[in-house]
């Protein structure tokens, strides 16, 4: 494992004031006075809790951040014929990518270039792209094919009306999206991650289940629960037994980020550790992902309802050794992998708005997208991706990405934080509360908003 770093490494000062308003524009200073009050209080590691309500900060990511960035839109599989097409939303604008021929991945703003309207909605298949409302044609490559009644409009020129190209790049059965033709190539945005990630073999990996479930935050609020096990002790006290939160350790790579949690050992909280409850506890059914590969164990074994570990070993050495066997006996390769990356559970966090749990074989991808007005909602995209031989390949299902209401339960740890994350949002409305104040355990925290700030609020 690389070495790692409790606080992160960038300038802790205060970045620079917008130009100030001259006097004879009250308005104008209103608004740099306003906008001063938004921005991260960097040296002092403090979040301004308008950051999470204001209308205003709504609009300049909206017209600053999300325009800007490479965003993760769908799925490669989720576009696997030759004429598939699925569009994706951000805020007020829309994008459909589509499968052309030679099963080359375009993407366009989704929008008719005759009246505006809206040329599709979801997902599916079709052989052109025609609007609803008076039939303009156009081919999957976005270039124009047909106009009822054209020799009643002017000469136009075809090339002007063939639909609006988005930057489009794939990586590890990720198709992402970027609405700015300035900003940096996909791998230079991502990196260091591809990097660090190419050892777990994402592509050989296929999401399993998919949901998405709108959540009464704001989308600021939901990333700062989700890259930071501070929260643990209150949130999820369950996992203490066998996750050890205090001595999780931390990376930041400018605008990414990453956190490695050490599974099979007690949080050095609670009172008594005891290698008997965490043993009981990860291996009970329901404990996820690390309790299947635990039980998987030659050294596991239950007698009259009760779990064992034979041979003297420990639960993290029982999890690394069934992680290692799984992959020999499956064919999976893990050769790039350490133990730790075996038995932990290594969390990564891709700049502005995708978080990921990886395990060797199994990981969960997960999206926060803002809501399109509200700075107080947002929707959470979590699919769910297994290392499956070719036989259960083919055996499977295809899967049904599913749409659920708040409440819904979809795993015990993710609705432990569902419940939790909208009474935070609540509370930020306060008149006892002005700034959320951040610990050395929330330096992933103060990465992400200080990244954010970069695009907001530019020299």
């Amino acid at each position: 494992m690389t070495d790692v770093q409790a606080r992160p490494a960038f300038d802790l000062t205060d970045p620079p004031t917008e130009p100030q308003a001259t006097q004879t524009d009250p308005q104008a200073d209103a608004l740099r006075h306003e906008r001063e009050a938004l921005r991260t209080r960097v040296a002092e590691r403090m979040l301004p809790k308008a950051r999470y309500l204001s209308a205003d900060m709504h609009r300049l990511e909206m017209q600053r951040l999300w325009p800007k960035v490479w965003q993760w839109a769908c799925l490669e599989e989720d576009l696997g014929k030759l004429g598939a097409f699925r569009t994706y939303e951000i805020g007020d604008q829309s994008v459909l990518i589509t499968r052309g021929a030679e099963g080359k991945l375009r993407a366009f703003y989704n929008v008719c270039q005759h009246r505006g309207n809206r040329l599709r909605t979801g997902a599916g298949v079709t052989r052109e792209i025609a609007c609803i409302y008076h039939h303009w044609t156009w081919n999957l490559d976005g270039t124009l094919k047909s106009i009822p009644d054209r020799d009643q409009f002017d000469p136009m020129d075809d090339a002007c009306l063939a639909l609006r190209q988005v930057r489009i790049d794939t990586w590890n059965g990720f198709v992402f999206i970027c609405l700015d033709p300035e900003a940096p190539e996909l791998a230079d945005y991502l990196a260091p991650l591809t990097e660090k990630l190419a050892p777990y073999h994402f592509e050989q990996q296929t999401c399993t289940r998919s949901v998405t479930m709108p959540i009464a935050a704001n989308w600021k609020t939901v990333v700062d629960g989700f890259v930071e096990v501070y929260h643990l002790q209150g949130i999820h006290p369950q996992l203490l037994r066998f996750l050890d939160d205090v001595n999780t350790t931390y990376e930041v790579w400018g605008r990414h980020s990453a956190m490695y949690m050490p599974m099979g050992i007690p949080s050095p909280r609670l009172k008594a550790p005891d290698d008997d409850v965490t043993l009981r506890e990860l291996s009970a059914k329901g404990s996820g992902y690390h309790g299947k590969v635990l039980r998987s164990s030659r050294y596991f074994r239950e007698v009259d309802g009760k779990a064992e570990l034979t041979g003297g070993v420990t639960v993290r050495q029982a999890l690394i050794e069934a992680g290692r066997a799984e992959a020999e006996e499956l064919g999976r390769d893990y050769s790039g992998l350490t133990d730790a990356q075996v038995a932990d559970d290594h969390h990564y966090f891709f700049f502005p708005n995708v978080i990921m749990n990886i395990d060797a074989g199994h990981f969960i991808a997960s999206r926060i997208r803002p809501h399109a007005t509200d700075p107080e909602q947002c929707y959470f995209d979590m699919h769910v991706f297994d290392w499956l031989s070719p036989e259960q390949k083919a055996a499977r299902p295809r899967r049904q990405h599913v749409e659920v209401a708040p409440g819904t339960e979809v795993g015990r740890v993710p609705d432990q934080d569902f419940t939790a994350l909208p009474t935070v949002q609540l509370g930020l409305h306060s008149n006892g509360f002005e700034n959320v104040r951040l610990s050395d355990q929330e330096c992933r925290v103060l990465a992400f908003h200080t990244s954010l700030d970069e695009y907001l609020f530019p020299a």
